[in-house]
């Protein structure tokens, strides 16, 4: 699994804001062939599915400080042990998830819920939004100039559940996404 990549160049030595300059890789042209979506507040899980039935959960593990050191960037997944209380709401979430039309195969989502992450919007019962099948609400009309987002993120409320949005998620149809979040703009 690789991170997502933001738009804009990070502000290491201001605490990691965002730059009025976009990455070396993106050409901001190239995000009009994105669909923008957006950008849920929760947690990453993989959930390998057969015939309806969930037969793996996986959580995202983000290298430590002394994986980081050796040169590990990347996060990759990690099994749940469903019978552990740390990942007792990933199994909720699980639960609460409808799969009887989700295909086979391994799937990429996002945990949302009130025990995840402070329950951001304001959800009933944690479940998982599949974003690699296109579950994620697409928005229209989203800016891509770093002015036009500072000003135009803040004022967007979720379509997904209650509050803002944390962010948005192009993805484009070579498989690459590129993200940017409200909180970017410090």
């Amino acid at each position: 699994m690789k991170k997502i990549q933001t738009i804009f160049k990070r502000d290491w030595e201001n605490n990691g804001g965002v730059l009025n300059q976009y990455t070396d890789f993106l050409f901001p042209d190239g995000l009009l062939t994105c669909k923008p979506t957006e950008k849920l507040d929760g947690t990453n899980v993989r959930i390998t599915v057969r015939n309806h039935i969930v037969v793996r959960v996986e959580k995202r593990r983000n290298p430590d400080k002394i994986q980081k050191h050796k040169g590990i960037e990347e996060p990759w997944y990690k099994d749940i042990d469903e019978f552990s209380p740390e990942d007792k709401w990933v199994v909720d979430g699980v639960r609460n998830t409808d799969f009887s039309s989700i295909p086979d195969g391994e799937w990429s989502g996002e945990l949302v819920g009130p025990n995840i992450q402070g329950n951001p919007l304001g959800l009933e019962n944690n479940r998982i939004v599949f974003f690699t099948l296109n579950q994620a609400p697409e928005i229209e009309n989203v800016p891509i100039d770093f002015e036009g987002l500072k000003e135009w993120l803040p004022e967007q409320k979720s379509r997904y559940g209650n509050g803002n949005i944390e962010g948005i998620v192009w993805h484009c149809p070579d498989g690459s996404m590129y993200k940017i979040k409200t909180k970017d703009f410090k």
